[in-house]
């Protein structure tokens, strides 16, 4: 029996350490748990991203392998591509001073919302990004001004 999960409210893991249990809730059937049990937790992952990547809300490109003495590590973020790099567009964003005094530029993605990451730069690494930003929109932004540029000349 299929079942549809219209939002995800919460995770945790359950008493015993065997679950991960997921607590949801569905238009026509109101509040849901699903208990995944550990050892195939990364098997469930894995399910998700490979379905999230066939929705095209990320977008998974080929990245320079790094060489370990380990070997290559899987990656479940890039849908288990130990070379591949998960890229995905948060709804929300924030650029902060560090306020404990460290020296540092905070960046937190999805700010305020429960898939929120955070990143910690130096203030000239965050100029670097900052550089960065700007010159690839201004690239962007012109290749685009150039298409619509083409497709009007069509018309």
């Amino acid at each position: 029996m299929a079942i549809r999960i219209s939002e995800v409210k919460s995770s945790r893991l359950s008493d015993d350490k065997k679950e991960v249990i997921v607590g949801g809730s569905g238009k026509y059937i109101g509040d849901v748990e699903l208990k995944i049990a550990r050892e195939c937790v990364d098997d469930f992952i894995d399910a998700l991203v490979s379905a999230r990547g066939t929705l095209g809300s990320t977008l998974a490109v080929a990245a320079p392998s790094v060489d370990s003495a380990a070997g290559p590590k899987r990656n479940a973020r890039s849908g288990g591509n130990s070379n591949g790099v998960r890229f995905e567009i948060p709804k929300t964003f924030a650029v902060t001073a560090d306020t404990e005094g460290r020296g540092l530029v905070l960046l937190i993605l999805n700010h305020r919302l429960e898939n929120q990451e955070g990143y910690a730069l130096s203030p000239d690494a965050a100029k670097q990004v900052a550089g960065g930003l700007t010159k690839s929109a201004d690239a962007v932004l012109a290749d685009r001004d150039n298409q619509e540029g083409r497709s009007q000349q069509r018309l």
